[in-house]
């Protein structure tokens, strides 16, 4: 298991405004600060990113609410993730929906590995989790998105779809920046995220017994990386976020949230893509500071949201490690995306 060693953040801040409204200079500058920092780090926070401070207030506000409703609204089996086994395709197909606290187990092991994923499947993580899917193209089809009804939480599905397309545009130019950052031509990322199969996820943490945490028998989110092209995190206030240091592994570092950012992160598959050029770096959610005293030494944590986008190139798209970073030769064989993604997704859900 890492150490627990924490050390005060370090990541580093950008102005994105710099790429998504600026000079030519201005743009190069800042691809290049970006890509150093995903090389190095594998984490960025971004500012003036574009996505007005009122949008993102509006979807924590409406995140509550959704987390608000009564339980047998969101397990009902209109809204309520299916369960693993339950889903086609030999648990190949990520499911829409509400899932409740302890029913993923996020993991990095080999998915061929049933001794490690059966060790692994003891400590639930303590979240419960809303997921949505892109509104275009093969995404919908495989999988249709599940809302509550209109009835029951007005406005919300809407809000949803339009904040999902912002959160794209967003995306696009992030990856314009990284192509830009790595000498390659700028639209290369995004043509392989024109069907992109993206995930939204919003997420709470309900307050906790600090106790159960910190002896094991539950983990706010364990160690793991992203499996996806990159992540946009969008966190609240209370903290809890660490990544991992590149510079002393085992230690973290605390992602203090930064008022008015998005965090961005690398995933697997574009390090991969990238033949190791990009870092894909482990981070966790521990603990974060006690709400309140229950009395007898007990204490419980705060309530956390969190919201990541998961940027997912088109399913059907084969890359292989870009030939200008292959030096001495490609660590990976040809990929599909949709391929990886199955590999990776086996590997949380055969943990159960």
């Amino acid at each position: 298991m890492p150490s627990t060693s924490v050390l005060d953040s370090s990541l580093p801040v950008f102005d994105f405004s710099g790429f998504r409204a600026g000079t030519s200079e201005e743009r190069m500058k800042t691809a290049n600060r970006v890509t150093y920092a995903f090389k190095t780090y594998g984490f960025v926070y971004l500012v003036n990113h574009g996505l007005p401070k009122e949008r993102i207030q509006a979807l924590f506000d409406w995140s509550k609410k959704l987390f608000l409703l009564p339980q047998e609204v969101l397990m009902s089996p209109e809204l309520r993730r299916p369960e693993p086994e339950s889903i086609p395709g030999n648990l190949q197909i990520c499911a829409r929906g509400y899932g409740p606290v302890g029913m993923e187990k996020l993991s990095n092991l080999d998915p061929n590995d049933e001794n490690g994923l059966k060790a692994h499947r003891g400590i639930p993580d303590a979240k419960e989790l809303f997921e949505t899917g892109p509104y275009w193209g093969i995404g919908q089809e495989r999988e249709p998105n599940r809302y509550p009804s209109k009835d029951v939480l007005p406005g919300f599905e809407e809000f949803v779809k339009e904040f999902f397309m912002e959160a794209q545009e967003l995306t696009l130019d992030i990856l314009r920046s990284i192509a830009i950052g790595l000498g390659l031509e700028e639209n290369y990322f995004v043509h392989y995220h024109e069907d992109a199969d993206n995930l939204f996820r919003f997420l709470r943490y309900p307050p906790i017994e600090r106790a159960t945490l910190s002896s094991g028998e539950t983990a706010r989110t364990s160690p793991h990386t992203d499996f996806g092209t990159i992540t946009i995190l969008f966190q609240d206030d209370v903290g809890g976020l660490q990544v991992e240091n590149p510079e002393n592994p085992g230690t973290y570092l605390v992602a203090t949230p930064v008022e008015g950012s998005v965090i961005v992160n690398v995933g697997d598959f574009l390090m991969r893509w990238t033949n190791d050029s990009l870092k894909s770096n482990l981070h966790r959610v521990v603990e974060p500071p006690a709400e309140r005293e229950l009395g007898d030494g007990l204490e419980l944590t705060k309530e956390r949201f969190s919201m990541p986008y998961f940027v997912q190139a088109d399913r059907s798209k084969v890359v292989e490690c870009i030939e200008s970073l292959k030096g001495d030769g490609a660590k990976y064989p040809p990929i599909s995306a949709g391929e990886y993604i199955n590999l990776r997704t086996n590997a949380v859900f055969k943990s159960y």
